[in-house]
């Protein structure tokens, strides 16, 4: 608000505050002045004790009747969350209107008031002592009414600490809707233990029924399991790993008009309440007289009442985070403030926040929630596996020391035995080693290739698919080239079956090329239409450049194809040879049924292999030989 657009009477409470405070920030000086409605006692109230409580209602402009939902855009490390922050804005020491003749009678007032203060720190020194409490006392002088007041004497309502305010609260709101907390209907009920519902963090909800007080199926409607305490402790709850949790913040002003129907027709709602219980929501509420409420309200930026806020726990959107580390942080999800009525869609109604929190908040937040919980049990765990470890190992040093000490008093050459005991097992686990890793190192070496030739394989299979496959022949079209038309069909190992078309005149590679492409997998990257038409690693065009490539990678006939085909009945091997047509396979001049037999390439490369070093090793024992008959010979 600019100064100069202010009234004569809000220029006289602005220069007021201005002298009771010593200068001052105009722009936070009047913007304390209109939380209060210009009330320059309260607003002194709230600028010297540093508690900014008991504001009056903050006026709600039209456009508050709109749902005003801010969603994952407040971090607690800039809105402070958990502590007050330095940064925030404080009174400076200014002076606005220099030549106000308020301020050149003001300095002398001042320096009178504090001689006239004086007697009063004596009061107050003895009347704590006495522990009689000392209450305000006005002075009046020059039309200025100023409240001298006992630093150390709070107000009537402050004198509670905050989780007694809070159980104040929660009890009021208990009284005024007519309705009680979820735990205490199921502890009536006598299902709390079978619901799994624990103890309430306060008395508040676990406390047995009055005399004359009604059932709880007679109660008007049930409320939220409140968090009793302060918003510390509940931001602190909600931003446990180990137990991470979404919180809601209400927080309510009596001297707004929409905060009664809020808590009639919101806070009691059946759906919203088991909304929030289902999911383990930690519900935190207040009223702003109270300065604890004030404070979060100052927080979570509120500007009007009813007011709802859910907090929890969000990775930290940081530009300096190192990738696959996630850094969580309390984080406001979203705001809900204003009117809850109409119930279609003011900002806080129980059918507006349902909607926002099944639609929208609970998808979003949840996931992360479950996997910071996660995270944390299991650090949890490998904490307590690393000192069971620790355990273990300082016992098996404390072992090992006694067994020392122990050998020390053995005699010298069961020692020597021993040594040389342990160095033929420490020999032996050495040779396992070596040769677990050898063999190991093998496995992986033999794998890559396999993935290698697989991948291979694929690409000339696509090509096949693409180039060597004709297409069937067609019963409307004549093709003589081809000649007669046959049936073949296939039946792969895992049971699935192939049914093709071809000519005669093809070539058995045709067929072997269908059956390979009964390999290929499905989906959208191993669609047909994506298939190369160049033949792979720059090959001729056709079967020759087939056979090139079997040739260059020492792979011909089945050990290239990976299978074998057979003819069902009577029982034939269909041996691949280049060139050959499918009217010379004897049994498939008419078509006929195959069945695929899978061959162990990397079992038969393993033979050779073996065989290849057998015959190596005779070869290396007859060089040696140099052919000269010896003594030793005969």
């Amino acid at each position: 608000m600019d100064p100069n657009s202010l009234s004569s009477s809000q220029r006289q409470a602005l220069d007021q505050l201005q002298v009771i405070t010593n200068g001052g920030d105009a722009e936070v000086a009047i913007s304390v002045l209109d939380s209060v409605s210009w009330d320059v006692q309260r607003a002194a109230d709230i600028i010297f004790d540093q508690n900014p409580s008991a504001p009056l209602s903050i006026s709600r402009p039209s456009e508050t009747t709109t749902t005003h939902v801010e969603n994952f855009d407040i971090d607690d490390s800039e809105q402070g969350l958990l502590g007050n922050e330095p940064g925030a804005r404080g009174f400076r020491r200014t002076n606005l209107y220099p030549s106000s003749p308020l301020l050149i009678v003001a300095r002398p007032l001042r320096f009178i008031l504090a001689i006239l203060a004086f007697p009063f720190h004596i009061l107050r020194t003895l009347f704590r002592l006495l522990r009689i409490p000392l209450p305000q006392l006005p002075l009046t002088l020059s039309g200025l009414t100023l409240y001298y007041r006992a630093p150390s004497a709070p107000r009537p309502e402050l004198k509670t600490d905050p989780r007694s305010a809070a159980e104040r609260w929660v009890r009021s709101l208990e009284e005024e809707t007519g309705a009680i907390c979820l735990s205490r209907v199921r502890s009536r009920s006598g299902d709390g233990a079978s619901t799994g519902v624990g103890p309430s963090s306060s008395s508040l909800t676990s406390r047995p029924a009055k005399q004359g007080e009604a059932a709880a199926d007679d109660c008007d409607g049930i409320l939220p399991d409140f968090f009793v305490g302060s918003y510390e402790e509940f931001a602190r709850t909600c931003a446990k790993e180990t137990d991470a949790r979404i919180g809601c913040v209400i927080l309510v002003s009596e001297e707004h008009d929409d905060v009664p129907e809020f808590k009639r027709s919101t806070l009691t709602d059946p759906t919203f309440v088991r909304l929030m219980q289902d999911n383990n929501f930690l519900v935190w509420g207040g009223d702003i007289r109270d300065r604890d409420a004030w404070s979060a309200s100052q927080k979570l930026q509120a500007t009007t009442y009813p007011f709802v806020a859910f907090v929890a726990l969000q990775p930290r959107r940081s530009p300096s985070s190192r990738a696959g580390t996630t850094q969580a942080t309390l984080t406001i999800l979203s705001r809900h403030q204003g009117p809850s009525i109409p119930a279609a869609s003011a900002p806080t109604s129980a059918k507006t926040l349902v909607s926002h929190l099944n639609d929208q908040l609970l998808p979003r937040v949840q996931p992360f929630l479950t996997r910071i919980r996660a995270q944390a049990v299991e650090r949890e765990n490998l904490k307590a596996l690393e000192s069971a470890q620790r355990e273990h190992e300082r016992a098996i040093r404390a072992e090992q020391d006694r067994a020392f000490a122990e050998s020390q008093r053995k005699d010298k050459d069961r020692i020597e035995a021993r040594i040389a005991e342990d160095r033929r097992v420490a020999e032996e686990a050495r040779r396992r080693e070596e040769a677990e890793r050898i063999e190991r190192e093998e496995a992986e070496r033999l794998q890559k290739e396999k993935e290698q030739w697989e991948t291979k394989r694929m690409i000339w299979r696509r090509w096949g698919r693409r180039t060597l496959l004709p297409r069937e022949p067609r019963p409307t079209l004549a093709e003589p080239a081809r000649g007669k038309t046959i049936r073949i069909g296939v039946r792969m190992p895992d049971g699935r079956r192939g049914v093709r078309f071809f000519g005669e005149g093809d070539s058995l590679t045709a067929v072997y090329a269908f059956v390979d492409t009964l390999f290929i997998p499905d989906g959208k990257e191993f669609s047909s239409d994506s298939d190369p038409a160049v033949p792979p690693e720059g090959a001729p065009s056709g079967e020759e450049g087939l056979v090139k490539a079997m040739y260059d990678a020492g792979r011909v006939g089945e050990d290239w194809w990976g299978f074998k085909l057979v003819l069902s009945y009577p029982r034939r091997d269909i041996i691949w040879e280049t060139g050959k047509r499918i009217a010379d396979v004897e049994g498939l001049k008419a078509g006929g049924q195959l069945v695929i037999e899978m061959v162990d390439v990397g079992a038969k490369a393993k033979a050779k292999g073996k065989a290849k070093d057998i015959g190596e090793s005779k070869a290396g024992q007859q060089d040696e030989d140099d052919g000269y008959v010896t003594e030793e010979s005969d």
